[in-house]
């Protein structure tokens, strides 16, 4: 669920919220209400990354003052962290020394991919620093400035912890930390929006074995549609997905091609953007094949989808990548569409074939072909797959079954303690 929606859900069950966010796209600080935006960003939505140790170092000891300002005014019974993507993650450091429960959203891949690349973590931390960066460090640390340091913006977690070599062994995406060995981050309560992205975490070295996994919801009475009949064709199919080199897009293209030399009659219609280069290379391959796609506006898409779902009949979720989690399968699901997917992502843990979904490798254009086929020759199992899908979604991936989940969860960090 987004952040927002989960605030509101929650302040209307009665709980009290404060929200602490960054300034992005407002450019200065807001404060007051229940919302204030004081953190400064880096490196992420157009933020400047921020590398240079003067610099580096009026940033972090802001973001951390900020923290405990706000922990201290508010005195909040437990801190709730969405996210700490373009946030320092020795904020992570800051909230174990606060002694308050804290529980960790995670919901795409910024713990296991950004901690290692994390920039004052890594001026400090990293045995394999430059010559002038390591004798400035070693300077700090003989005048015991790092020390003082860790008071303003902690460095490490203990003074124990005088470098973090496992979090710089390689060059790739996530950390080269062995499985189960980052024991200085604490996460005491965490959960995650599917079991990939827990993998993931695990998988860079931090101990999260014991997190949960709560799938997102979406909100099912906006979206919800009737199943249409087995007498009903299905030829009009439907992507909606951010248009990238991983989105599958040019696959599902070239499955088209396939159903319709196979004598299959059928339309696709693209709903998304995305990266110029690559929209331009698959209108260009649409234009060499002449096929029916149809690439649609996008204005609204809180507005758009609902009807973009209804008036089509067949979701195609195409990820060729892990991708955290998408919603748009139970989208499509609550509007009564049948759903062929790539088995891979965290939607991928979602779709048992020819129950609620029927699935293909990613990039095997010709078995997507053959599931379209299929769907168009066998109504029964599209019928089947679309009704299973829907009330799945409706029954476990509603907005406010998730929000009893997440409600359980953050009361459960709590303890024994009173409201």
């Amino acid at each position: 669920m987004k952040c927002q929606v989960l605030v509101e859900a929650l302040t209307t069950r009665g709980h009290q919220l404060h929200v602490l966010t960054s300034t992005h796209g407002i450019g200065s600080e807001q404060r007051g209400g229940d919302v204030e935006r004081r953190f400064r960003l880096n490196g992420v939505y157009d933020h400047p990354l921020v590398t240079d140790y003067k610099e580096l170092k009026r940033l972090e000891v802001t973001n951390h003052r900020v923290l405990r300002e706000t922990v201290e005014t508010f005195q909040p019974d437990l801190i709730y962290v969405h996210s700490l993507e373009g946030l320092s993650k020795s904020l992570i450091f800051s909230l174990q020394n606060m002694r308050l429960p804290a529980v960790y959203s995670v919901d795409h891949y910024w713990l296991a991919r950004e901690v290692g690349k994390d920039p004052w973590l890594r001026w400090w931390n990293n045995p394999k620093n430059s010559g002038g960066r390591t004798l400035a460090r070693a300077i700090l640390e003989l005048t015991g400035q790092r020390s003082k340091f860790d008071d303003l913006a902690p460095t490490r977690a203990s003074k124990a912890d005088h470098r973090l070599p496992q979090l710089y062994a390689g060059d790739g995406p996530f950390t080269s930390a062995q499985p189960n060995s980052l024991a200085t981050f604490r996460f005491e309560h965490i959960y995650f929006c599917s079991q990939t992205v827990k993998f993931a975490t695990e998988t860079a070295g931090f101990r999260v074995n014991h997190g949960e996994v709560i799938y997102p919801g979406v909100p099912t009475q906006i979206f919800f549609g009737e199943v249409k009949p087995p007498s009903a064709p299905t030829t009009k199919f439907l992507i909606v997905s951010k248009l990238d080199a991983q989105s599958g897009a040019l696959t599902a293209i070239k499955a088209l091609r396939s159903l319709r030399t196979r004598g299959g009659n059928a339309t696709l219609a693209i709903y998304g953007r995305g990266d110029s280069d690559y929209m331009a290379q698959i209108r260009s391959e649409v234009a060499a094949q002449q096929l029916p796609v149809e690439f649609l506006p996008v204005s609204n898409m809180t507005k758009d989808l609902p009807g973009i779902y209804r008036r089509h009949d067949a979701l195609l979720y195409t990820a060729e990548w892990n991708e955290p989690f998408s919603i748009t399968p139970l989208e499509a699901m609550a509007s009564g569409l049948p759903v062929i997917g790539s088995a891979i992502g965290g939607a991928g843990e979602l779709f048992r074939e020819e129950q609620n979904a029927v699935t293909y490798s990613p990039g095997d254009s010709e078995v997507l072909a053959s599931r379209m086929q299929q769907l168009q020759k066998q109504p029964d199992i599209r019928c089947r797959i679309a009704d299973a899908g829907q009330q799945e979604v409706l029954s476990q991936f509603n907005e406010s079954t998730v929000t009893d989940r997440i409600e359980t969860y953050l009361q459960s960090a709590l303890g024994d303690q009173p409201e």
